[in-house]
């Protein structure tokens, strides 16, 4: 029996761009960093003013902060594994094409009403968009181009993505100026215009769905994917990072700007907006990342597990430092300094995570086993972010980001256990 997702299928096959084999491979790395740029400057223009938005226009609380955050990884956590599915089953393509098209309609949600219970149910639907682009976007480039090539094309599409932020950044402080909310208007729009391009602009010949469709294709294809990550062990160590980074990242990501504009008072003293300021540090963010990016791409082999498991410790070492002088620095400028440099020190976890991850994966159960380590990150998040955002609402805010820094260093051990055994670095 066919299903919804059978006619969708066919209709954006039907509508996709016919070339010769030979540029395929070209075109799809170009419409992946092409895509890298337009996700980091639409994501920036709307992540720039939105945590500002709600602390001073929707007036949320520490708690209220963390569940909007936790909304959204609910959903993440729901629709993770369902959505690679999809992606496996019928179409990556596909997938990604919904994912733009659901996160523009939410972001629009986010920005036209400025409620506390519609940006929670923005936020579930942001999750669920969000989940029909992780691991379908990076699996279908590992189709198209292969592995190997796709581990370094990972860290160029971070990099791309930041020079896409700083415009998003720029876009977002000219407009949020004017009106706060505009930007994630603007956002939302331009995200859903990008998912109707991409039915025509983004090839898919790598990628062959399986004979069957429906209901029991979708529970073969699940099975397939725990038992590849139940046959690796390097799967399984990733799986488990991502649960931590997930209890340490929603504390500190809905917690953080809050922080700057409640318990200092530099905003008023320099006379700019909250916009400008945050901005301001957003863009000297992405510039240093665009630098550390560049840093990995040159001195990390992503053909190496030994070297991405040495990258990442060093990364997360620095991250945990950094969030605890941020949560207890006495001093404005030495916060905003650790402000700025958690961005760069983040943005090459990711690229980098894949890039081992993807080494371990089937092509047939690929967008599945990397969203369920998306999942395993937003299980991580509804543990750990309402438990932080209590602590924020109890007794400081200063408090709460601190433990969510120190709840990061499990992952320390469990990199250092990859490093001292060959079967978790799977192929050294």
């Amino acid at each position: 029996m066919k299903g919804p997702f059978d006619a969708l299928s066919g209709i954006v096959h039907t509508s996709s761009l016919t070339c010769l084999p030979v540029l395929f491979v070209i075109a799809a790395k170009t419409i992946y960093l092409a895509t890298s740029f337009v996700w980091g400057m639409l994501f920036w223009t709307m992540a720039t003013v939105f945590m500002v938005y709600l602390v001073e226009v929707v007036n949320l609380g520490p708690l209220q902060l963390v569940l909007v955050g936790t909304a959204l990884e609910v959903s993440a956590f729901l629709f993770e594994v369902p959505t690679g599915i999809v992606a496996d089953t019928y179409s990556r393509r596909l997938s990604v094409v919904l994912g733009y098209l659901i996160t523009g309609v939410a972001f629009m949600m986010m920005g036209l009403i400025p409620d506390f219970a519609a940006l929670l149910l923005a936020s579930f639907l942001w999750g669920i968009g969000w989940t029909f682009i992780s691991g379908a976007h990076q699996a279908w480039l590992a189709d198209e181009i292969g592995e190997t090539e796709a581990a370094a094309t990972y860290l160029k599409g971070a990099r791309v993505q930041n020079v896409g932020a700083f415009l998003g950044i720029v876009i977002a402080v000219t407009i949020g100026s004017w009106q706060i909310h505009y930007p994630i208007i603007l956002s939302g729009g331009l995200f859903f215009i990008w998912g109707v391009a991409l039915i025509r602009l983004m090839p898919e010949t790598g990628f062959r769905p399986g004979q069957a469709t429906g209901y029991n294709a979708m529970v073969e294809t699940f099975h397939a994917g725990v038992g590849v990550i139940k046959a690796s062990t390097t799967l399984m160590l990733l799986m488990l990072v991502g649960i931590v980074f997930g209890t340490f990242s929603e504390g500190y990501d809905r917690l953080g700007a809050a922080h700057l504009l409640r318990d200092f008072a530099f905003v008023e003293s320099t006379g700019f907006s909250a916009v400008v300021i945050f901005g301001a540090m957003a863009a000297a963010g992405t510039l240093l990342a665009i630098g550390v990016v560049a840093l990995a791409e040159r001195f990390v082999d992503t053909n190496s597990a030994r070297q991405l498991a040495l990258a990442l410790s060093m990364a997360t070492t620095f991250i945990i430092l950094c969030v605890v002088t941020f949560a207890l620095a006495g001093y404005v400028w030495l916060a905003i300094a650790m402000y700025i440099l958690l961005q760069p020190l983040r943005s090459v976890i990711d690229p980098l995570t894949m890039a081992w991850f993807n080494r371990n994966i089937p092509s047939s159960s690929r967008a599945t086993v990397i969203s369920m380590h998306s999942q395993s990150d937003a299980l991580g998040q509804i543990a750990g972010g309402p438990a932080v955002g209590l602590i924020g609402r109890e007794f400081s805010v200063r408090l709460a980001i601190t433990v969510a820094g120190v709840l990061l260093l499990p992952a320390l051990w469990l990199y250092a256990r990859a490093l001292t055994d060959k079967e978790h670095l799977g192929n050294v």
